[in-house]
């Protein structure tokens, strides 16, 4: 089983949407696709239609077996769950004192999925600590402006000494998400980036695309939503250009 941390710098870059549509387009290509939503802001169950309802997730029952639920769009995935700001607290608090906790427990899962996606909230902190050290390869999502390009120093920071020392981690890349059709700053940062650290780009942009939000809103990942729209379409060649190269 391969394992994807999907992080970012900051917030507000798409990683939760990415993370869904994603695993819907591994589903597509026939892929065992399992999602963990590290992320308190516990957004996974809205995107892959769990009963609003349902409080259930890992900060209570943890990464095993017994707490995965199964989407309506073919991908089994384990919510974070609903809890209270003391709880969400206390989590955090024990994963900062046991750093290998999500690997030992991703290890107990026994291989049934082909790839594991971890979403994980933004900036530094102990969810994306303990996703990069369970990882083996990270996609660090980045929006086209200043500020997401002035904090990706931050996050390949935390790659390097949370996933790089590890002989299973096979790198990162960077994947633009929401990219404008017309933005000259947006444009001037994709060149930017290009110039820094071309080996690490994804060759494609994710397209900024009015239907993700009306997809949200209606529940479901845009990619069972509007299949045919732009950023439908880039979810799908991301999907093929990582399996691709997951099996070299």
């Amino acid at each position: 089983m391969k394992i994807i941390a999907i992080v970012s710098p900051k917030g507000g870059a798409g990683k939760s949407t990415l993370t869904a549509n994603l695993a819907v387009a591994m589903v597509q290509r026939e892929m065992r696709v399992l999602v963990i939503d590290m992320d308190p802001q516990n957004a996974q169950r809205l995107h892959l239609g769990l009963d609003a309802s349902e409080t259930a997730g890992l900060v209570r029952e943890g990464v095993h077996h017994e707490a995965v639920f199964d989407s309506p769009f073919g991908v089994a995935f384990i919510p974070f769950g609903a809890a209270s700001d003391d709880e969400i607290e206390e989590f955090r608090a024990a994963l900062a004192e046991d750093p290998s906790w999500l690997r030992e427990c991703i290890a107990g899962l026994h291989g049934e999925w082909d790839v594991l996606l971890i979403d994980t909230p933004p900036g530094a902190n102990a969810y994306v600590e303990q996703s990069l050290a369970a990882a083996h390869r990270a996609l660090v999502v980045v929006q086209p402006d200043a500020a997401s390009y002035l904090t990706l120093p931050s996050m390949v920071q935390m790659i390097e000494h949370y996933a790089e020392p590890r002989a299973a981690f096979e790198g990162y890349h960077y994947l633009l998400n929401q990219m404008p059709q017309r933005s000259k700053l947006a444009h001037e940062v994709r060149a930017m980036l290009l110039a820094d650290a071309s080996d690490k780009m994804i060759p494609l942009a994710i397209h900024k695309d009015a239907a993700v939000a009306h997809a949200l809103a209606n529940e479901q990942p845009l990619l069972e939503y509007q299949p045919g729209s732009m950023a439908s379409l880039d979810f799908q060649y991301l999907a093929d250009w990582l399996l691709e190269t997951l099996e070299a």
